[in-house]
């Protein structure tokens, strides 16, 4: 059958009726059906006229005829074609490196002005433009909102832009995607690494120049986490400059109520340096402490946003107790103890397997009252195959009765049966009795409050060495939480398998890191900018697994305690029934409040007894949050808690552009890379065709149902004729 026309984009052909036996062979029955209709109603009594006798037998006839049909199962059979018009995606960085007054503005500036250009209006005619803006995040935009563009994003994920983008438009004719940006990722991979496995080409447009203003920024605060009451915390703050040389400026700490509580002066010997200050401070009270650190703006630099920020230290009144149990020497424990032991706010005690009932570190076995009085118990490539099972017990004890949290390293020495024996207190298990151990890569799957921090790891997951692991070496009970995930180096491809989860069941802790030869994060990075990434992930875990976990059935959180202005404050909740059991049918009612202004966040419900939401923060300053889990008329619980937002943001660390970023992204995708200036030559060269997508499609008539009621009216008009005619 010649093809149809639907809707100027759909077309429909190769109409096909099929049978489950030969057309013929139905034609034959449905004419000798029709016949025999024909031939009943040759006579009638009583008599009726010829013509409704005829009116008659064509009915009966017809639904013979639909009824021989339907047995002979009927399929409607046809080609559809689809023609699907180019579509350009536009991604628009609106992080605050393009709003802020760098280069007095004129990011920004360029973007307005590119998005109301006519070259791309006529981009716009010749494709379907679909907007996207992205920061640490990607958000739908629609065409009439372009204007509207607030540039205040904290943190750029250009690659989980770019994979976000293609992911949301497969069913579409994604034909391009054309990036504006300056270039200044801080979050994600390697952009170049997504834009290599692009379907389509990438078009980068990049606004802002690459060399830097003269300016002062307070880089980085290096302090402990948790502290004890009565003692001394030191800080490190690190100042980076550029173009003072020979300047100076005046660095203080402030309680949270402004008041100084001490000052150091800085100097700047050079155009391009970093300086170190020490400060230090006496933790009185316990509870969270939250200090700020201002640097006195300097004659000459270009912002002062970035003078300005604050830590949140948790403090408590003794020192905690940790026990590191391992299976065997390597390079894991032994930069796993040192690492514990340079933390001067805990008491490590260690012992190592060595075979035979052995044990270095500590000569005899660890007894069940040493292990009790643990604040945190390790466990690093334990249990091997020849762990003690007495030993083994005694951590089951002393965990399950004393509520004691774990931290688990998985291990090449590690038997999996073994491993399944801490079921109890380990929600991980292993199919099986030797690991799988291949190169793994890591990348992240979930924000947590146990990773999270005043400031970002120095390094993002996806950039980390290489390590050890295997795909389908664990498995995670329900109510964990995935937070880092595990994928083969050779693929190349994103795979599932945990390698960091964290859960929090029975008013107990735990974390486990389900790779090893996790200390290549501590050596191959030594010396670089990324060098304490590995210090501070086992700090902040450390200091999570510790932290009082109260007996609540309503827990309400923030990911975290300290956010930058413009950043998302993202919420979390668990609901618990009165048998602790997780309760997915609860409404929560959470408003937060700062100054005189109360802002209600809505709750998504995911599972398990797990909500979350975010709230657009309205100002800087401390919040108050507080909420209540209702089902029905009935009230489960309530929790409350206080968060800050401080004006610091961290795409003000660095503000020059990245061309270079850009230019590999484009050429990875095989598209095209311009300065600003030179977008409209760019863009007015894109063309590209309509996409057509053919699939064929069956309708299998003898079960629709409007064959059923064609049959149904046919009979029940012949009845009514007869009725009237007065025939049986």
């Amino acid at each position: 059958m010649n093809a149809a026309v639907l809707g100027g984009s759909l077309l429909v052909s190769n109409l096909r009726l099929t049978l489950t036996n030969s057309i013929w062979f139905y034609l034959l029955t449905a004419l000798l059906l029709v016949l025999a209709a024909w031939a009943v109603y040759r006579f009638t009594l009583p008599p009726v006229s010829r013509f409704r006798r005829t009116v008659l037998w064509i009915l009966r006839g017809c639904a013979l005829a639909l009824l021989a049909l339907l047995l002979f199962e009927p399929v409607l059979s046809y080609l559809k074609k689809l023609v699907k018009p180019p579509v350009v995606a536009v991604l628009i960085d609106q992080s605050a490196s393009i709003g802020s007054n760098v280069q007095n503005g004129s990011r920004e500036q360029a973007i307005r002005q590119l998005l109301s250009s006519s070259v791309l209006k006529d981009l716009g005619r010749r494709t379907a433009l679909e907007y996207r803006t992205f920061a640490d995040s990607l958000f739908d935009m629609s065409a009439d909102s372009l204007a509207s563009i607030g540039f205040h994003g904290v943190g750029t994920d250009i690659s989980g832009a770019l994979a976000r983008t293609q992911k949301t438009l497969t069913d579409k004719n994604l034909s391009a995607i054309v990036l504006i940006s300056d270039g200044a990722y801080n979050g994600g991979e390697n952009p170049a690494r997504i834009a290599g496995l692009s379907p389509v080409p990438i078009y980068a447009i990049a606004v802002g120049d690459t060399f830097g203003q003269a300016d002062a920024v307070l880089s980085e605060i290096l302090t402990n986490e948790i502290a004890y009451a009565g003692s001394r915390i030191p800080l490190d703050v690190r100042v980076h400059a550029r173009g003072l040389a020979g300047k100076s400026s005046t660095l203080r700490l402030l309680e949270a109520n402004g008041s100084e509580i001490a000052r150091e002066p800085v100097r700047f010997a050079g155009d391009d340096v970093d300086v170190s200050v020490p400060l230090n401070f006496n933790a009185a009270q316990t509870g969270d402490q939250r200090v700020t650190v201002v640097l006195d703006s300097v004659a000459g630099e270009a912002l002062s946003e970035n003078n300005r920020r604050s830590v949140i230290i948790r403090v408590l009144d003794r020192k905690s107790r940790v026990f590191l149990i391992a299976g065997g020497p390597g390079a894991d424990f032994t930069e796993l103890r040192q690492t514990l032991e340079s933390d001067t706010t805990i008491e490590v005690t260690a012992v190592v397997e060595i075979g035979g009932g052995k044990y270095v570190y500590g000569s005899t076995e660890p007894a069940q009252e040493d292990l009790a009085k643990a604040s945190l118990i390790v466990l690093c490539d334990y249990p091997s195959r020849g762990s003690s099972q007495v030993l083994i017990d005694r951590i089951k004890l002393a965990t399950a009765e004393r509520r004691i949290p774990v931290m688990f390293f998985a291990g090449s020495r590690m038997v999996g049966t073994r491993l399944n024996t801490l079921s109890e207190i380990l929600p991980i298990q292993s199919p099986r009795q030797a690991l799988a151990a291949e190169r793994v890569v890591t990348r992240s799957a979930a924000a947590h409050p146990a990773l999270e921090g005043s400031v970002p790891l120095p390094a993002v997951w996806s950039d980390l060495p290489p390590v050890s692991g295997g795909i389908g070496n664990f498995t995670v009970a329900a109510g964990t939480q995935v937070v880092v995930k595990l994928s083969r180096e050779a693929l190349g491809i994103p795979e599932d398998e945990p390698g960091v989860v964290v859960w929090e069941m029975g008013g107990r802790r735990g974390a486990a890191v389900l790779c090893w030869e996790t200390s290549r994060w501590k050596l191959q990075l030594a010396g670089g900018q990324s060098a304490a990434f590995y210090d501070q992930m086992i700090s902040r875990l450390r200091a999570w697994l510790v932290a009082p976990v109260e007996e609540r059935r309503v827990k309400i959180r923030t990911t975290k305690k300290l956010y930058s202005g413009g950043e998302r404050v993202r919420f979390t909740a668990q609901v618990y029934g009165a048998d602790m059991a997780p309760r997915d049918d609860a409404k929560i009612v959470l408003q937060s409040l700062s100054g005189s202004r109360t802002e209600i966040v809505a709750m998504r419900n995911r599972g398990s007894g797990r909500y979350e939401g975010e709230l657009s923060p309205w100002t800087v300053g401390d919040y108050r949050f507080s909420g209540i889990a209702l089902v029905g008329e009935d009230t489960l619980g309530s929790d409350r808690g206080l968060f800050t937002v401080e004006p610091f943001n961290i795409e003000l660390l660095d503000t020059r552009a990245r061309h270079d970023v850009l230019r590999q992204t484009a050429d990875a995708s095989h598209g095209s890379f311009a300065p600003a200036a030179q977008a409209d030559s760019l863009l007015a060269r894109l063309s590209f065709d309509s996409k057509t997508v053919a699939s064929r499609s069956e309708i299998p008539l003898w079960r629709r149902g409007p064959m059923i009621w064609i049959l149904i009216v046919l009979l029940t008009i012949e009845w009514t004729i007869r009725k009237r005619s007065g025939m049986l």
